[in-house]
């Protein structure tokens, strides 16, 4: 699932609304330890038909290879493996016996001998134990984007130390198995020192939750898809939300009823009652859901020549009409707040639906936002005759690829716009012909500072054509005023 769909499914928490959502890396370390182990290996069954034959009484190789029918060599090579591991001893006349350890290792089937080792094993820093996670699925430092990922700091942020790590705790995470295919088991019997430390990145989407009626946050990790209450209560309880300045970062956020003063007492008037918008969101929600869970199931069912059995195809019809209704219910309010994950589901659509014209604002433009599929969207828009107006409120450097890809865009379509209005810096729009006016606190087209951030997301969505128009006014008004009449330019890095 993508971030907006995670933030979808998770949105209803009791007595909190989600606020923000945001990609995170969670902190994992990759240990190597020095130790010292008793690796317990099963005999090789040939191995052990020679001991149990030579504790029967069959001493003599030509009996042991008669007994298990089995060539000379094989019987030499196993006499010589076993005397080699002193399992066996052999008199002067050639006649063979157990010794004392043999007999141990044959009554439990399994030789154990102590070595030293160097263990290498995922150690979690949020939980402080090891923990058994698939390698592929983890992020390296380089890998972690800062304009769409926040790297989560442990608490304590020293550490561990060799007398941290809990052999109980390794043991379970570890397994082990032998080149060779046979089955190795080991006991830890001591860690004697780290020996080196990686740091790495395991992913996950964080949810933003403010308690209702209350400045209180909580932050819930969703890993792979699943809420883990595990490693965010231990997050909360070590004062992570509040050491990470995520609480005073929302305590700072432009509040709801500053955007509803900017956007005036008519839209006030126009707001629906929350309960029922609560109920018809989670409709859209639940619709949704369901929408993905059929085209899954579609796809999995799809034949080798791309026909899809009539249940699976019959399925995912009727989920395709059971979210265009719950869209269609939702969408009969004028004006209506809009939850954090719509921001970038309207503009995907946007990008796909727009037939006139399409007018954003935002803070910058950044390749978080601005990727090839973007690119790629914005132009069909323009191949189809579409007007393109973006209004950046931060000049861009050369090096930037965003702008770069946009401005090849904006010499090759006169009706594709890059306008400048350093003034705008606290709400952003989003217009899309007459049917759709989109307004918030969050920046469309790129983070307003150099990392991702988490804050108070608030939006309106306008969807009444007269009021949709009206701000459209509004908007082109304030861009060609003479004080804001300004030509965009790149500047080049480092210029100011």
């Amino acid at each position: 699932m993508t971030p907006e769909d995670v933030a979808r499914r998770y949105e209803s928490k009791p007595g909190y609304e989600l606020i923000d959502y945001v990609e995170v890396g969670l902190p994992i370390y990759r240990l190597t330890v020095d130790s010292v182990t008793m690796v317990r290996r099963e005999l090789p069954p040939i191995l052990e038909f020679v001991m149990k034959s030579i504790s029967a009484g069959i001493s003599w190789r030509p009996e042991i290879g008669g007994f298990l029918g089995i060539d000379a060599a094989v019987v030499d090579a196993s006499i010589a493996q076993l005397s080699i591991d002193r399992f066996i001893t052999q008199d002067s006349e050639g006649e063979l016996s157990l010794t004392d350890r043999g007999k141990e290792v044959l009554s439990l089937a399994y030789d154990a001998r102590p070595q030293d080792e160097m263990l290498s094993f995922l150690y979690d820093r949020l939980l402080l134990r090891p923990k058994r996670l698939l390698p592929e699925t983890l992020l390296v430092p380089a890998q972690v984007d800062p304009k769409k990922m926040i790297q989560i700091r442990a608490y304590p942020a020293e550490g561990p130390e060799i007398k941290d790590i809990s052999i109980q705790d390794l043991t379970r995470a570890i397994h082990d198995t032998s080149l060779d295919g046979s089955n190795i088991k080991k006991d830890i019997l001591r860690l004697k020192r780290i020996v080196r430390r990686v740091r790495l990145y395991r992913p996950a989407v964080g949810l933003v939750y403010k308690k209702s009626r209350s400045s209180e946050i909580q932050i819930d990790f969703v890993i792979d898809d699943a809420r883990d209450m595990e490693i965010s209560n231990i997050f909360s309880e070590r004062g992570g939300p509040k050491k990470m300045g995520f609480i005073k970062s929302v305590d700072q956020s432009t509040t709801a009823s500053d955007l509803r003063r900017y956007l005036g007492k008519d839209v006030q008037a126009l707001l629906p009652e929350q309960a029922e918008l609560d109920g018809l969101q989670l409709a859209v929600s639940t619709a949704k859901i369901k929408q993905q869970a059929a085209r899954t199931k579609a796809e999995r069912a799809t034949e080798r020549d791309g026909s899809v059995p009539k249940d699976a195809r019959e399925a995912l019809e009727a989920a395709d009409q059971m979210l265009r209704n719950a869209r269609m219910e939702l969408n009969r309010f004028q004006a209506r707040p809009v939850a954090p994950f719509e921001l970038s589901e309207m503009l995907n659509e946007a990008l796909c639906s727009a037939k006139s014209q399409l007018l954003i604002s935002s803070y910058q433009v950044d390749d978080s936002v601005v990727d090839a599929i973007f690119l790629k969207r914005l132009q069909l828009l323009l191949e189809e005759g579409v007007r393109v107006v973006f209004t950046l409120s931060k000049s861009m450097e050369v090096d930037n690829d965003a702008i770069i890809a946009l401005e090849r865009l904006r010499r090759n379509f006169p009706k594709f716009e890059i306008a400048f209005n350093p003034d705008n810096r606290r709400f952003f729009h989003l217009v899309v012909d007459d049917s759709l006016a989109l307004v918030s606190n969050r920046s469309f087209l790129g983070v307003t500072e150099k990392a991702r951030k988490i804050g108070l997301v608030v939006g309106y969505v306008l969807q009444k054509g007269s009021m949709v128009e009206a701000f459209r006014n509004r908007v082109d008004k304030l861009e060609k005023s003479p004080a804001r009449q300004q030509t965009y330019k790149i500047r080049k890095k480092g210029a100011t």
